[in-house]
């Protein structure tokens, strides 16, 4: 005792199916016990024939009070009495997974065992290495045959109001890690229907913003692994409504999922294009313009480079006002790395825009010249110096009538 007045519920009086103190202990054929209640709606009320914990099957169903143990917990219960505070020994995590995943077969028990599961690794912090279930990457693919609404061996497809279920689905899959090998298998199997299911919930769900991030993070892990193959053949939908996540700005974690999105399929198909109409390019520079914190003005200088690859892309990245003021405020304010891909991006714009001097004067206007005199004498790599003193070129001739255009660089 250590005079806190705090009391430790012995492991054993607690039912490895409720997590609750049994109140009428009773023993089942293989030995084990539970609390009466508890054990019958599993063997009655769900008809399952084999016991929770063991998975012997059961040829004698009769419940054999424990009458030595409900006299342990009524006479521990006396002697703790007035007792303000009490603690439950550690429960049997592994048993009440087990018992979980058994309900997932019954239709009406789906949504109940979902939460419940995803409770029980929240309540782990993260670490679930006291679950064994949990790491076995079994539980992924029950989890992903309820998003994808196939059947599973003993898990009936889905019927009816599915939206729960997936939602529930959809949700526990943020929350598991499989190991790279699993997630691809799962993820290619049936020619890629996980990553169409998913990108469906982007486009049928419209009013669950939370789902739509969800499947979001969902799909950044699995186009992290997956063939490329898979990467193409996006539909326009799908790329509009992930950047309306974008434009929503209502979850961080949500948006980095589409920014790395977009990094990974971009340069497959006609995904650019899907983008580009998709509105991804003004949505991008308005965030950009307010963004401060590196990794994701980096994510997303990255992306508007690839989508400045195609002239329509530059055509929307040149009628945007802030478009190169945004990307020219963010040079040596990001990193080294954000001065290459701004650099980059700046040449693909310039370089083919050589016909018209307005994208040129633009640039000079918002400050473009001066910081790129200071990336060709600054620290930075050989090859951004290299793409900055090639921007000089494109233009020289407009540039070099400027006042504000250095005498150092006109030789």
């Amino acid at each position: 005792m250590d005079g806190s007045d705090h009391h430790i519920v012995p492991s054993f009086f607690i039912c490895p199916i409720s997590l609750q103190i049994m109140k009428d202990p009773v023993t089942i054929s293989t030995g084990m016990t539970f609390d009466r209640e508890s054990i019958q709606k599993w063997l009655f009320s769900y008809k399952n024939i084999a016991c929770p914990i063991t998975k012997q099957p059961l040829s004698d169903f009769r419940l054999t009070p424990n009458s030595n143990l409900l006299r342990l917990i009524q006479s521990w219960h006396l002697q703790h009495a007035s007792s303000s505070t009490t603690k439950f020994a550690e429960p049997n995590h592994d048993a009440l997974m087990k018992v979980l995943l058994e309900e997932i077969k019954q239709p009406h028990l789906q949504v109940k065992s979902l939460r419940k599961i995803k409770s029980l690794i929240q309540e782990n912090h993260g670490d679930n290495s006291r679950i064994s279930c949990i790491r076995d990457d079994s539980l992924f693919s029950l989890a992903v045959s309820l998003v994808v609404q196939t059947e599973l061996p003993g898990i009936p497809q889905i019927t009816g109001n599915d939206t729960p279920v997936i939602a529930e689905a959809v949700s526990l899959l943020c929350l598991l890690c499989p190991s790279d090998e699993a997630l691809k298998m799962v993820s290619q199997n049936e020619n890629g229907l996980l990553i169409c299911s998913l990108c469906s919930i982007m486009t049928r769900y419209l009013s669950n913003l939370q789902l739509r991030i969800q499947a979001a993070l969902v799909l950044k892990s699995i186009f992290e692994v997956v063939d490329d193959m898979y990467k193409e053949g996006l539909k326009f939908e799908f790329f509009e409504n992930i950047i309306e996540i974008l434009k929503d700005q209502n979850s961080k974690h949500g948006s980095m999922a589409v920014l790395a999105i977009l990094i990974r399929v971009l340069s497959y198909g006609k995904n650019k294009e899907k983008a580009i109409k998709g509105g991804c390019i003004p949505i991008l520079i308005e965030l950009l313009a307010e963004e401060n914190e590196r990794h994701v003005c980096e994510m997303m200088l990255v992306v508007l480079e690839k989508l400045c690859q195609k002239a329509e892309g530059r055509a929307a990245f040149l009628s945007h006002p802030a478009g190169m003021a945004a990307v020219v405020s963010k040079i040596l304010k990001v990193s080294h790395v954000g001065d290459d891909k701004s650099i980059s991006l700046l040449s693909c714009v310039l370089r083919f825009c050589t016909s018209s001097g307005e994208a040129a004067q633009e640039f000079m206007e918002v400050g473009g010249m001066t910081k790129i005199c200071l990336v060709i004498q600054s620290g930075s790599n050989s090859k951004t110096k290299e793409k900055a003193r090639e921007i000089l070129g494109f233009h020289f001739k407009t540039w070099n009538k400027s006042p504000c255009f250095p005498s150092s660089f006109k030789a």
